[in-house]
């Protein structure tokens, strides 16, 4: 049963062996899968897996993690510790308390908050539409057998090109809105970065670019200056596009 779970998922062997030939506790067992708060996103997103997953939940190392955490046994004196831990206060003085996924177009950063987002997904085909007159409109992609609309985000916010299609680290970033989803490709998907709201920089007054309309601020990401989008003010102009 285990091994066809690590050939499911394609789990490394030597992780395999730590977790289920160890000696120790089942909590411990379980803390040596938790890479995605030392190299992951809750780290120093140091993984070289993460650029290719752009999340740590979308890695088959952290669903194999779920899988073991939920089939771990139950021993007599879990249930007290996972009331304690529950019932424990948190820290919440310097809590990050939004997130936001950054990503490339050209040579600039920008950042859409995570909770405007339906999902994050491999580049696919863009199907031309004829006739069209709008050049931000792209064509049509097929998303798990649904036709979405593609639409040329670096276009819309700053007078680029989209990326060539199809490209090694493209990827498509799909938003719902009311009349639906629109897929807005993007030339990388780097990580999701949290943040607090002081964290938040504002624009330098010289900034007279198109892209500042759809800024709130900027986020510091590492050596990156990262511009955080307004997602209201970037879903009205993707509506307007289409119209």
């Amino acid at each position: 049963m285990t091994r066809a779970i690590l050939a499911e998922h394609n789990v490394e062997p030597t992780l395999s062996r730590a977790i289920y030939e160890s000696r120790e506790s089942e909590s411990t067992k379980f803390e040596l899968f938790q890479c995605w708060k030392r190299i992951g996103i809750e780290g120093d997103k140091s993984c070289e897996e993460l650029p290719r997953h752009a999340h740590c939940r979308n890695c088959p190392t952290y669903s194999f993690a779920a899988t073991a955490l939920l089939d771990r046994e139950l021993t007599a004196d879990r249930p007290h510790r996972a009331v304690q831990h529950c019932s424990t206060d948190l820290p919440i003085a310097n809590a990050r308390t939004a997130s936001a996924t950054v990503f490339r177009l050209g040579s600039e950063w920008f950042a859409l908050p995570t909770l405007a987002m339906d999902e994050v997904t491999g580049q696919r085909a863009i199907h031309s539409l004829p006739h069209r007159r709008n050049s931000i409109l792209l064509g049509l992609v097929n998303l798990h057998g649904e036709l979405v609309v593609c639409v040329s985000i670096a276009e819309l916010i700053g007078g680029r090109a989209a990326p060539a299609p199809m490209s090694a680290q493209a990827r498509l970033i799909v938003v719902r809105l009311p009349r639906g989803r629109i897929a807005l490709p993007v030339e990388e998907v780097l990580f999701v970065h949290h943040y607090t709201a002081s964290e938040l920089r504002p624009l330098p007054t010289t900034l007279t670019r198109s892209p500042s309309r759809f800024t709130k601020g900027l986020l510091a990401c590492g050596d990156r200056m990262v511009g955080l989008l307004d997602e209201q003010a970037l879903f009205a102009a993707l509506s307007a596009s289409l119209t």
